[in-house]
């Protein structure tokens, strides 16, 4: 190669790199926080990914040999977490975003590096489940107050697009993570010891960089948040069922978003026991199966579905991604059906087409129905509902996988196997047929409004 080519593949690389730490057409105070907000995504999710169901609950499997409804503990504990989500936006409300945000960042490392030191016996089991558990919660709130901190720095019209950035990073992170965790246990299976420790430690550097960031707008939405600022209501709306009943479309949204969180939550457990469980696949492959690949895969559809929901309300948005939903769990039943790799590999790759977009209308959607004082107690309604169908759906999943018996109450019930990716499916056709209902009603209500 010569040196003209490699000078223009040097210009090339810089230029891209430069176009993505760069905002457009945003404030330095903005642009600083971001570049922050990049170190903070390269490192703290390094946790996040270690505690992800996918992960640990792979690592319990196969280390400890746990129970079946044990890993419906740990992929529900993310969902359950969030059922303290209106809690976080009363606890916020009115206080520092950022201070408190880093507070919560270095908790979840500190029970990050505590899973280091689980011991080898049986019930060390256990000690993981309370520490995805306690991270899991913390992490609820982290989200209920970064949505938030995005909302005041990022303008509309380019929010989803910086959020994508930032989840881009994210991701690549959970994937590097994940990816060489996998090959490290393959080799070592002890050296999850290792691998947790070093994760939390290194999170440290990207706690740092957080607490620098500056939210311009942070101030006066604590006077809004606490009543002082003099466009303050006194009438505000507290509760997540008044939220619901005053505001009929966002409640409308919720009941679509419950059905297709249902359908992909009680989905994991079951996944994880068949690869890991019943086919014996390796770390690698199990790993590759449950996190990687629809990690990779969102990576890559995130930016296009960043650059759409910029244009579009969220209902609208809902109508054209959820589809992918669809389609992942109807190739994901054919994978179960015929115990195939690739069958399963192809519909966690739809998978993640689907959730690329699925988490930046999870962390914004609710800006498109809220005013800029409820932001946090939408929010919270949000993340609640969330934790209502996360808390139940991995136990209901796992439960119609593999059956029970010798239950109180209960006649015995052998299980449907796969049958169960059947019945996601449907549930997420449920709600696709929704949003498209719910699409053409706003579609139909902005034609009335032009004429």
């Amino acid at each position: 190669m010569s040196n003209r080519s490699l000078l223009k593949m040097s210009f090339f690389k810089t230029s891209l790199l430069k176009d993505f730490i760069e905002l457009p057409q945003q404030q330095e105070v903005t642009q600083k926080s971001y570049r922050r907000e990049l170190v903070t995504e390269l490192t703290v999710p390094m946790s996040f990914a270690v505690m992800e169901g996918g992960f640990v609950g792979v690592v319990a499997d196969k280390l400890y040999q746990v129970e079946p409804w044990v890993l419906a503990i740990i992929t529900a504990a993310p969902m359950f977490s969030n059922l303290s989500s209106f809690v976080w936006a009363k606890i916020i409300r009115g206080r520092d975003k950022v201070s408190t945000i880093v507070t919560i960042q270095y908790l979840i490392l500190l029970f990050t590096g505590l899973v280091a030191l689980t011991p080898s016996e049986e019930w060390g089991a256990w000690i993981i489940v309370a520490a995805v558990i306690v991270v899991r919660l913390l992490m609820a709130g982290q989200i209920t107050a970064r949505s938030m901190v995005w909302s005041l720095n990022y303008g509309r019209s380019v929010r989803a697009r910086i959020t994508g950035r930032l989840m881009l990073v994210h991701s690549f992170t959970m994937v590097m993570v994940v990816s060489l965790g996998g090959l490290s246990l393959d080799a070592n299976p002890d050296s999850f010891r290792y691998i947790f420790c070093i994760a939390a430690i290194l999170g440290v550097i990207g706690v740092r960089a957080f607490s620098k960031i500056t939210v311009p707008g942070d101030l006066a939405q604590i006077e809004l948040e606490s009543g002082s600022a003099p466009d303050a209501s006194d009438n505000d709306t507290t509760s997540m069922w008044q939220v619901l009943k005053q505001d009929p479309a966002f409640a409308r949204y919720q009941r679509y978003q419950f059905l297709a969180g249902t359908s992909n939550m009680m989905l994991e457990a079951p996944l994880i026991y068949l690869v890991s469980n019943q086919l014996a696949a390796s770390y690698s492959v199990s790993l590759g199966i449950t996190v990687i690949i629809p990690f990779v895969v969102s990576m890559c559809a995130l930016p296009l579905w960043a650059n759409y929901l910029d244009k579009h309300h969220v209902t609208l948005f809902r109508a054209r991604q959820s589809i992918f939903w669809v389609g992942s769990q109807l190739i994901m039943w054919l994978g179960a059906l015929n115990g195939s790799f690739i069958l399963l590999a192809l519909g966690r790759l739809v998978l993640g087409i689907a959730r690329g977009g699925g988490s930046l209308a999870w962390n914004l959607g609710h800006n498109d129905f809220s005013s800029q004082k409820l932001l946090a107690t939408y929010m919270g309604a949000h993340v609640t509902l969330t934790g209502i169908r996360g808390a139940t759906a991995p136990f209901i999943g796992i439960a119609l996988y593999l059956g029970w018996s010798d239950v109180p109450l209960l006649a015995d019930f052998d299980g449907i196997g796969a049958g169960v990716f059947l019945i996601a499916a449907c549930l997420s056709g449920l709600s696709w047929r929704g949003y498209n209902r719910m699409r053409a009603d706003l579609e139909r209500q902005d034609e009335e409004s032009k004429n």
